[in-house]
C-alpha cells in the first residue's frame, strides 16, 4: 500500500481531491466504473463497486497518493490496479483455494469415504501464468493511450461494435482511431498465440 506523505508538495490535499472528484462528469464516472470492472476481473471477494469504493475511501482518506497534475481517472486506475493486485496476492497466499470445491459429505462414495477435491477450473497453473504474462504485456503496450485502454476494457467486458463504443464514451471517430491503434499494438501477441 502506498502511503502518502503529508509534507509531499506533489500530493494533493483532501480538499483538492474532493474538488477534482466532484468535478468529474457522468461520463467520467462511467469510465471509472469500466476501469473498476476490468481491475476486479478474477477477484472473488471484491466486486467492481467494492473496489471503486475502497479506492475512493483510500484516496479521500489520504492513504493513497494523488500527485498534482494527474487526471482523476488515471489516479483511480492506478490505485484500483494496486488494490486489486494486493487482493490477488492475498488470495494466492491464502490457505484455502477459492477456486476449489470441497466435498460436503453428501456426495461421498457408498463406502463412506470422502471424494477427492474437484477443481472448478481445468486450466493449469502454467496456463494462468502465461495468461498473466500476456495481460501484463498488453497493459504495458496500451499504457498511456487512454482511449485504447477504454476500448480494451470494453472488449474485456464482452462488448463489441457500437456497444463497445457506447461503453467507452468515445465518439465514433475517436473510437475507430483508438480501436485501430489497439489492434496494431496487439498484433505481436496475436501472432504468438496463433503459433501455439
Amino acid at each position: 500500500m502506498e502511503l502518502s506523505n503529508p509534507t509531499d508538495d506533489e500530493a494533493l490535499s483532501r480538499a483538492e481531491r474532493e474538488a477534482l472528484l466532484g468535478a468529474m462528469t457522468p461520463g467520467d464516472w462511467e469510465r471509472a466504473n469500466s476501469l473498476a470492472r476490468l481491475a476486479a476481473l478474477g477477484l472473488a471477494d471484491m466486486s467492481p463497486d467494492d473496489l471503486l469504493q475502497e479506492t475512493l475511501t483510500d484516496l479521500l482518506g489520504m492513504i493513497r497518493r494523488w500527485r498534482r497534475g494527474v487526471h482523476p481517472l488515471v489516479t483511480l486506475k492506478l490505485a484500483m490496479h494496486s488494490i486489486a493486485s494486493n487482493a490477488r496476492k492475498k488470495a494466492a497466499n491464502a490457505p484455502i483455494d477459492q477456486y476449489v470445491t470441497v466435498s460436503s459429505g453428501e456426495e461421498d462414495a457408498p463406502d463412506g469415504r470422502p471424494q477427492p477435491v474437484q477443481a472448478l477450473d481445468a486450466l493449469s497453473p502454467a496456463d494462468f501464468a502465461e495468461g498473466r504474462e500476456q495481460l501484463a504485456w498488453i497493459e504495458q503496450v496500451v499504457k498511456g493511450d487512454d482511449d485504447a485502454e477504454l476500448v480494451l476494457i470494453a472488449w474485456a467486458m464482452g462488448y463489441r461494435g457500437s456497444e463497445a463504443r457506447v461503453e467507452t464514451g468515445l465518439d465514433a471517430k475517436q473510437f475507430d482511431a483508438a480501436r485501430q491503434r489497439l489492434l496494431r499494438k496487439l498484433k505481436p501477441v496475436a501472432a504468438v498465440r496463433n503459433t501455439k
